[in-house]
Parts: C-alpha cells; sequence; structure tokens
C-alpha cells in the first residue's frame, strides 16, 4: 500500500474491529481511527508521530487518531493484537487530552478486552454495537486515568505538511522529484532526505519509483496503453531502460513478462530495522471479527 490517508470502514452501525496479525508490516500511514495493539508473540518495531519504540511480548501500543506510524514485526512469527475503534467513542475524555507515551509496558488487559470483543461482533445481537463501544470506551478510560497524559495540541505545521506532500506525490507521480519534494516542505536537499527516511520509513527515491510501477502495472493490467515506451512516459521514466530497471527491481519481472492481474508486493518498500535493506515478508491475518476495514 502507499503511505497514505487510511480510511477504515465497519460494518453496519459497527464502531470497533478486532484482529490478529502475522508478522505485522505496513508503510507510514495515518487514519482518522484509533488503533490498540498488543504483542501476543514476539516484538516489534512502532514509529509513532516520529518516535520509534520497541514494542515486546505482553506489551500494549496506543496509537491516538491522526497519528502517523508504522509497525514492523522483528520476525515473521510474531503476532499482534489489533483493535481499532472510531475516535468518537473517546472523544468526550481524550479530546483535550494525549497519553504521554503511547506504549503501554504492562499491557492492561489488552488480549481479554480483545477476546470480549471479538466474541460479542461475532454473535452479533441486536445491541452488540454499543455493549463494544462502551467496553472500549471504559477501557481507555481507565488508561488515562492511570496513565500520564499531557494536553492535546494542534498537529504541527511539518506533519500536516508532509501528509499533504503523500497526497500530492500520488496524484503527480510523473512529474514529482527529489528537488520538487523537498522545496514542496521548504527543506534544504540533505535534510529533506533525512527527514523523508525517518518519518516514511524509506527512502524518497525507493517510495517514488514504487508509486510510479504500482500504475505502470494497472496500466499494464488493464492493457491501455499497450506499448511499453508509453507506460514508462507516462510513469515519469525518461528512459526505457530505468523503467525496465527499476520495473523488474520492483515486481521482480519484466514489463512484457508480468503475469496477468500481477498484484505488486509492498516487500520492495518494507526495510530491515537493522541494516536497511527490504525484506521479503508478508503480513497475514489470523482472525478477525469481520473483514478488514480499510479502503
Amino acid at each position: 500500500m502507499q503511505i497514505k490517508h487510511e480510511i477504515r470502514y465497519y460494518g453496519k452501525n459497527e464502531k470497533v474491529w478486532v484482529g490478529k496479525y502475522r508478522n505485522s508490516q505496513n508503510l507510514t500511514h495515518w487514519h482518522t481511527d484509533c488503533e490498540l495493539v498488543c504483542a501476543e508473540r514476539g516484538a516489534f518495531e512502532i514509529m509513532c508521530d516520529k518516535s520509534v519504540y520497541r514494542l515486546e511480548f505482553g506489551q500494549a501500543f496506543f496509537i491516538d487518531s491522526e497519528q502517523l506510524h508504522f509497525i514492523r514485526a522483528e520476525q515473521t512469527d510474531n503476532i499482534l493484537i489489533t483493535i481499532f475503534f472510531t475516535y468518537d467513542i473517546i472523544k468526550p475524555f481524550a479530546g483535550s487530552r494525549l497519553l504521554a507515551s503511547p506504549l503501554l509496558e504492562c499491557g492492561h488487559g489488552v488480549e481479554a478486552l480483545y477476546s470480549s470483543l471479538k466474541a460479542d461482533l461475532l454473535e452479533g445481537n441486536d445491541l452488540y454495537e454499543a455493549d463494544t463501544a462502551l467496553t472500549v470506551a471504559k477501557f481507555v478510560l481507565n488508561i488515562f486515568r492511570n496513565g500520564e497524559t499531557v494536553a492535546r495540541t494542534k498537529p504541527k505545521q511539518t506533519t500536516e505538511r508532509f501528509k499533504q506532500l503523500l497526497d500530492v506525490m500520488s496524484e503527480n507521480y510523473e512529474f514529482f522529484s527529489f528537488e520538487s519534494a523537498a522545496d514542496f516542505m521548504g527543506m534544504n536537499a540533505a535534510y529533506f532526505s533525512r527527514f523523508f527516511h525517518n518519518t516514511a520509513g524509506v527512502p524518497f527515491s525507493r517510495y517514488l519509483n514504487y508509486i510510479r510501477i504500482s500504475k505502470a502495472v494497472s496500466m499494464l493490467n488493464l492493457g491501455e496503453p499497450t506499448a511499453i515506451t508509453e507506460v514508462a512516459s507516462k510513469c515519469g521514466f525518461s528512459t526505457i531502460r530505468n523503467f525496465n530497471r527499476v520495473f523488474k527491481a520492483v515486481t521482480g519481472f519484466s514489463p512484457k513478462n508480468i503475469p496477468r492481474d500481477y498484484v505488486i508486493d509492498e516487500a520492495f518498500l518494507s526495510r530491515n530495522s537493522h541494516e536497511g535493506n527490504p525484506t521479503l515478508t508478508e503480513c497475514e491475518l489470523v482472525e478477525c471479527s469481520s473483514m478488514p476495514p480499510r479502503s
């Protein structure tokens, strides 16, 4: 998936979704919903608003509405408990406060909460939507009451500008360059390079190539335009040689030999947290209360 504003959809009038992921891996993104996660097995690297944390077995982590974040499993067999819920559930008491630290070292009983919510959501009786929302509200209220909080401030201008940059890149990928991106952020080249890598988790050039090749794959799947040179040009590559090289680096195939209905892999954008190299790992949804609530 591209780094983006992620919009989540829930079934019927539901405001809560739960699931477990094996080897959770994702790019920097944000959503208006809140996310409560817990390490059921193994450890995870979590970036939240430019700070990096290590989530270990039994620990929980609270990601507030609109916060930029990514989650990376350190091993492929790690299991992450995930609870998504709409921000309006906690807004009455959390609208003016933030947790001083999103890392909840004692876990606060997230595993038990997950089991209770999953049972209620799968049962789906007439009142389960209200019941699960109240359960989540009480649980998070207890975290806020017993933890250190700070005043919620307006989003930092740099963070908001970065979100806008990602949207502009997604729409104007064929024309965009490192220089135009740095200029958009009002940063010099060296500072912007470090800023983008630290915030997104991948270098700017790798991310831009991923967007462009994603668009190329979509064009080839549609069959229009059919000429490889035209696809390359429309996706921002000045030479067919460079297009072929990057295309194979991202997909593992040449443009002429890509399988029908190929789905681009995000592994090109993953990274090993210790070496900065891409990893060839996959995120698997192990169980859930319904289909994943995302666009």
